[in-house]
């Protein structure tokens, strides 16, 4: 897919594609084995021509995935009724991207966190440019990185983890002084490859 834009309607022709693609797409499931049940969006909108995405640095207070680069998202609360709702609601509560801003694509693959959750994630297309409103007792910083970095996989290593008995590449990417890595990573790195990809394959 083509992610740079010479006006605002090659961008709304995008969004156009991807919604097909992901209505196309079969959401890879994955059994949840006493797995936390969560849920991330995958914030993309058109920041000076070129299709973008929120990634958000957690404060080194959290509960979990201190200090990491992460999309918006969290854990599932029992009154959210769908893990789509909890992906909005967090994305609300963290950085201020109200649920009705967003415009919702669809959902994207299913994942497992060593931390012990299992994750939904969605795709959604917001407003640019929005005026962010950080929880400041999660959210440390953040960088919009474009999605190209990785369609293209512009990453500075791959190392390999073993997790519950398989091999898993993890890549790390860097971008303006942020380095982009773990299932953030993995997530976007998957997304590319299964949606953006004009040939679509899955990463290693």
């Amino acid at each position: 897919m083509n992610l740079r834009f010479a006006h605002e309607s090659e961008f709304r022709g995008f969004v156009s594609a991807l919604r097909e693609r992901m209505s196309a797409l079969e959401p890879r499931r994955i059994p949840n084995e006493k797995l936390r049940d969560s849920a991330v969006l995958i914030p993309i909108f058109n920041k000076n021509n070129e299709a973008c995405v929120l990634v958000t640095k957690r404060t080194d207070t959290v509960a979990t995935h201190r200090g990491q680069m992460a999309l918006p998202g969290g854990a599932c609360d029992p009154s959210d009724g769908s893990r789509l709702i909890t992906a909005l609601r967090e994305t609300e509560e963290e950085v201020g991207i109200l649920r009705d801003h967003v415009e919702v694509i669809g959902e994207f693959d299913e994942f497992m966190s060593i931390a012990g959750f299992h994750v939904a994630t969605f795709v959604g297309i917001v407003p640019y440019p929005y005026e962010y409103v950080f929880n400041p007792g999660e959210i440390e910083s953040y960088v919009e990185a474009p999605l190209s970095l990785f369609l293209e996989r512009k990453y500075d290593r791959i190392e390999k983890y073993n997790f519950n008995g398989t091999d898993y590449n993890v890549y790390f990417y860097a971008y303006e002084g942020f380095q982009i890595w773990g299932l953030t990573a993995r997530i976007l790195t998957d997304f590319a490859g299964r949606v953006l990809q004009d040939t679509a394959g899955r990463p290693d």
